[in-house]
Parts: structure tokens; C-alpha cells; sequence
């Protein structure tokens, strides 16, 4: 089976490592490179490649230090503007990275970018991988494991903005640019969760989300294991 570890997840940080036994992959490096060798066992030179999903610091922060020892990584055109060394991944063509093979596909921020579909050879299993997007225009089907973003309860966001606890400007920008917990939970509706074993909620919101009432909705909608983060 493919094996998860959240290695950081949220606004100070995002990085997730990936294997299925045979060939590790990262997902987003939003930390810095000596937390991700110390989260990895010191095993850094056992990842075979990183996939970024755009180009902000909490996702995008070790490139540099990746791209210096030699470590592919892949990403959109906005990231690769300001690495130039960084595989470009166009959207809906397949890659592959030792015993995986992906796709990316657009998502809906502030700046290009991406999520991923990653299919191990050796498992059969599937992997989807989103974050930082207000929402998800495709459908999908045969996944056996979705890393989430859940960031927000709109009622949560709503109280806060009204409350002045949080800007109004800064709530504007959550909702054009975040997935709330509502449209996560419509987005998993509308696919074909069969297959589904794991979801992972990733980069909730520390004001403006609700961990253990998220977990129970997914829950309850999908009757797959959820992990919080």
C-alpha cells in the first residue's frame, strides 16, 4: 500500500512524504530543508522527486535547497519563472517517477496552481493531492486515497470577519482562494469514493475551522478512515 507522512501541514508550512516501498516522492516543501531531513530520518537522498503546487513560501520554500543537491522537482510554469533549473509538469500529461506516474491539474488560487493524481505501478493504488484551491473543476475516479485542503467552516469565517477578529479583506481572500470544509465535502459527493481507503484534511485553519467536527462530516459522508492535520 502507499504510505503517508505529514511531515508539516498549514500556513507556516506544507510538506508530505509519499512511497509505496519502493520510490518516495514529496509533495510541496513548504519548510526548510533541515526539518524536512529531520522529519525524513536523514534519508533525503532516497527521494526520488518533489512535486510543488505553486509558488508561495509555505509550499515552495526548500527548492532551492532541493534543486542544490540534486533532487528533481516538478511544477507549473509560475514556479519554474523563478527556478528555472525545475522540471515544467503541463497540466494532463503523464510523467513518471521511478515506480510512480502522475498528472497535474489546475486548481483555483492567487497564482498558478497545480494539484496531483499519482498512481503507483507496484500497488495499483491511486493518490489525489490538492490544496490551496477554492475549488476543484474535475472528477475522478478509481482513488484509493485523497490528501485534502478542508481550511475553513464558513460560518466560522463569517463570525470571525463580522466579529473583527479577522479583516474583512483577509476573509475575501480565504474564500477566493481556499477550499472550505462545505465544498470539500461537495467535491467528495460528486466523485466516486468506492476505492477510497484514507483522507487526509490538510491546512485547516487555525481560527476559522473546527478539526473534530470536520473529521465527523468526512466521515460520515465517505466511511473512510480521516486524518486531521
Amino acid at each position: 500500500m502507499i504510505f503517508i507522512r505529514v511531515l508539516a501541514s498549514g500556513s507556516s508550512g506544507n510538506c508530505y512524504y509519499v512511497s509505496d516501498g519502493k520510490t518516495v516522492i514529496l509533495l510541496d516543501a513548504g519548510i526548510p530543508f533541515k526539518k524536512i531531513q529531520e522529519r525524513c530520518g536523514f534519508h533525503t537522498s532516497s527521494i526520488a522527486a518533489v512535486l510543488i503546487t505553486h509558488r508561495h513560501g509555505d509550499h515552495a520554500k526548500a527548492v532551492p535547497e532541493l534543486l542544490r543537491r540534486g533532487i528533481k522537482v516538478f511544477s507549473n510554469h509560475d514556479v519554474c519563472a523563478l527556478f528555472p533549473e525545475i522540471k515544467i509538469a503541463k497540466a494532463g500529461v503523464p510523467y513518471g517517477i521511478g515506480t510512480f506516474a502522475f498528472r497535474a491539474f489546475e486548481c483555483q488560487h492567487d497564482v498558478e496552481c497545480y494539484g496531483y493524481l499519482i498512481e503507483s505501478q507496484i500497488t495499483g493504488e491511486r493518490l489525489l493531492y490538492f490544496t490551496d484551491t477554492a475549488y476543484i473543476k474535475y472528477r475522478f475516479h478509481s482513488i484509493n486515497y485523497i490528501m485534502a485542503e478542508a481550511n475553513y467552516s464558513f460560518d466560522a469565517l463569517a463570525n470571525n470577519a463580522k466579529t473583527s477578529k479577522l479583516p474583512y479583506f483577509v476573509s475575501e481572500r480565504v474564500l477566493q482562494t481556499h477550499m472550505s470544509i462545505d465544498t470539500l465535502l461537495a467535491f467528495l459527493q460528486a466523485n466516486d469514493l468506492r476505492g477510497v481507503k484514507e483522507i487526509y484534511l490538510l491546512h485547516l485553519s487555525n481560527a476559522n475551522s473546527d478539526a473534530v467536527d470536520f473529521k465527523r462530516r468526512v466521515e460520515e459522508e465517505t466511511g473512510a478512515a480521516v486524518y486531521v492535520f
